[in-house]
């Protein structure tokens, strides 16, 4: 490694970083990268490879602190790590052979830590777990506040973690005083520094441009329109709530073959996985020819698209919503719903509506935060679904297999302020895999179950 990588000590937090703050302490922004070993590894490695991974990315580094009534993230030149150990004990809750035991307990855990919420000021926007399974498995959780990661961040950190795993496995493995003599030498070499700016601060010139009248008439616009947005119908939304995890996904044939009609079509894969979410919607309440408007809230990675461009490596909070409505009946066709989708996304982006609309957004957020009952029966519903713009890529390679990897997630908590089911859509070994999260007793598992099965439908039967 080159070298410490280093910011300022202290920065202030955007208002997009601030507003996360606010919707984490609520329950919503609390990201969880899991990562399940087939074997027991060893701590040491695992701090070791932790630290690597911190000295890389400083906002990791970091903790989020609070001074007359504004926020900082405080950032140490220093790297420690500290590893919660947890043994865990047979339950007798899991059910099936031997896999689906683990994986049921593995998203039994990811779930919980969905639900941990963040301790109050100072914040450390970076904790590791490590729970030791039965059948000598372990998993590593990597607890990540949305302020500091976007989902974007999390396969750049599950690689480094295990890539810095295998350099210590096998012929590559350093005795431990190897790894402490490379933390002297990182300590000691010249440190690289890199600006991590606020989303605000790197929007290209001119780009986020509205004269200031027209940020209060679309501020009103979107709260008009909110209120034709049709939702899912709740089932509880009187009781405590609490993120729920659901995993479904398709085979690489069946996404390529997805891919080729879309690109058939002329429809990009954003557009498809909003349309089939939209049909399922439909379908399920049977809304007809008459059909309904739908607030669908589109996620947009931006490190390209800032000014000066950071690299795809950089974590940190770079993306940006989109909301949309779109109008749909039950008998409108899978495809031809998608080609709207697609059209009204590319247009928004195309216009910039990504940066001009990002204070207004983050005020509705707030609005909603602060007056739960501007939400439907309080639910703090603000969309019937979320979704990235394009799949987050994750790409391990032969590593992963090398040190143990059985399987891995990423997933972020939405019982806060929300959608009604969120996606978050991975491409992995050229195959397209979701986590759904959604929020309980507001809604069930077991609907929420058939939703998912549903979309997962549309995207295969095309």
């Amino acid at each position: 490694m080159a070298g410490m990588v280093v910011q300022t000590a202290a920065r202030k937090l955007g208002k997009t970083e601030a507003n996360w703050v606010a919707a984490v302490d609520e329950g919503t922004g609390i990201t969880i990268s899991s990562i399940l070993f087939e074997r027991r590894i060893p701590v040491t490695d695992l701090e070791a490879a932790l630290r690597d991974v911190l000295a890389l990315h400083p906002r990791l580094r970091s903790t989020i602190e609070q001074a007359h009534n504004e926020f900082f993230f405080q950032t140490p030149e220093t790297v420690s790590v500290s590893l919660s150990e947890i043994v865990w004990s047979a339950q007798g809750e899991e059910e099936g052979d031997e896999d689906n035991r683990a994986q049921q307990l593995w998203h039994g855990i990811t779930e919980d830590e969905l639900n941990i919420p963040y301790q109050k000021c100072p914040v450390p926007v970076f904790e590791p777990k490590l729970y030791l399974l039965p059948e000598s498995q372990s998993l590593l959780v990597l607890r990540l506040h949305a302020a500091a990661a976007d989902m974007a961040s999390t396969p750049i950190i599950i690689k480094q973690v295990v890539s810095s795993l295998y350099k210590r496995s096998g012929t590559e493995k350093e005795s431990a005083e190897g790894v402490e003599d490379n933390l002297e030498k990182l300590k000691l070499s010249e440190p690289q520094e890199v600006l991590l700016p606020c989303i605000e601060d790197a929007i290209p010139s001119g780009q986020a441009k509205k004269p200031f009248w027209a940020h209060g008439v679309d501020v009103v616009g979107y709260g008009l329109v909110s209120r034709r947005h049709a939702y899912l119908p709740f089932d509880n939304p009187e009781g405590l709530r609490q993120s729920k995890l659901l995993r479904a996904g398709l085979t690489a044939e069946a996404t390529d073959l997805l891919l080729k009609e879309c690109e058939k079509r002329s429809v990009s894969i954003h557009g498809a996985i909003n349309a089939a979410a939209l049909k399922t919607v439909t379908a399920y309440k049977r809304v007809g020819p008459r059909g309904e408007h739908y607030g669908t809230t589109v996620l947009l990675q931006c490190r390209n698209r800032l000014h000066p461009v950071l690299p795809d490596s950089t974590v940190g909070f770079y993306h940006a919503a989109l909301m949309r409505t779109i109008h749909t009946t039950e008998p409108e066709s899978f495809w031809d719903l998608a080609t709207r989708c697609s059209e009204d996304f590319d247009t928004a982006i195309k216009n910039r509506k990504h940066f001009t609309d990002m204070g207004d957004l983050n005020a509705l957020m707030v609005q909603a935060m602060r007056f739960p009952n501007l939400t439907p029966s309080g639910s703090l519903r603000t969309s019937v679904l979320s979704t990235m713009f394009t799949p987050v890529v994750e790409d391990l390679g032969e590593e992963a297999a090398a040190v143990g990897v059985k399987d891995y997630l990423s997933c972020s908590s939405t019982h806060g302020v929300g959608p009604c089911l969120a996606l978050f859509p991975f491409m992995r070994e050229s195959a397209l895999q979701f986590s759904f999260v959604f929020s309980s007793p507001l809604y069930s598992r077991t609907l929420m179950q058939s939703l998912v099965d549903s979309i997962i439908f549309y995207l295969t039967e095309k």
